[in-house]
C-alpha cells in the first residue's frame, strides 16, 4: 500500500491535475436600490437567446448588497457566454414590460453593448471562459 502511495504522491507533484473549468464572475454595481434581488440567465449558445428559461445554461438570484451585486460560479466548461439580468424589484422572477414590450425593470447584457437598435446578438455579448481562468462580466444596468 505505501509504495502505491508514494506513486500516486510523485505523480500528482510531477504532473499537476489540470483543471478543465473555467469560472465567470458576474457583478452588477450601481444598482438603485438594494429592494429585491438581480435574476440572471446564462447562455452558452444562440438559441433562446436573451428570454428563453428552457434554453439558458444557468439561472440565478443574485441579492443585492450596498448596491452591488455579485456571484461567481465555478466548474464552468470552456466555452462561449453570454448574461442577461433584470433588476426584479417584487422578486417575482419575472421581468416588467410596457405594451409595446419594453422592459420596465432596469436590465442589462454582458458587454454592455448599445441597444440602438434593439436587443444585441448573443455574439455581441459573449464572452470566452477558458479552463483554469477566470472571466469577468461587468453588467451596468439600464
Amino acid at each position: 500500500m505505501k509504495p502505491v502511495f508514494l506513486i500516486l504522491f510523485f505523480l500528482t507533484n510531477i504532473f499537476p491535475i489540470q483543471n478543465n473549468f473555467g469560472t465567470i464572475e458576474i457583478i452588477i454595481s450601481e444598482i438603485s436600490s438594494d429592494e429585491g434581488v438581480i435574476q440572471v440567465l446564462i447562455f452558452d449558445q444562440e438559441k433562446g437567446w436573451p428570454e428563453s428559461l428552457e434554453d439558458a445554461w444557468k439561472m440565478a438570484t443574485i441579492p443585492i448588497e450596498n448596491g452591488i451585486a455579485k456571484q461567481t460560479l465555478t466548474d464552468v466548461p470552456p466555452g462561449k457566454y453570454a448574461i442577461t439580468v433584470f433588476h426584479d424589484h417584487d422578486e417575482d422572477g419575472e421581468i416588467r414590460k410596457n405594451r409595446i414590450g419594453y422592459p420596465l425593470d432596469n436590465f442589462g447584457f454582458s458587454n454592455n453593448p448599445s441597444l440602438l437598435f434593439g436587443v444585441p446578438s448573443f455574439e455581441k455579448c459573449s464572452q470566452k471562459v477558458n479552463p483554469g481562468k477566470a472571466t469577468r462580466f461587468e453588467i451596468e444596468l439600464r
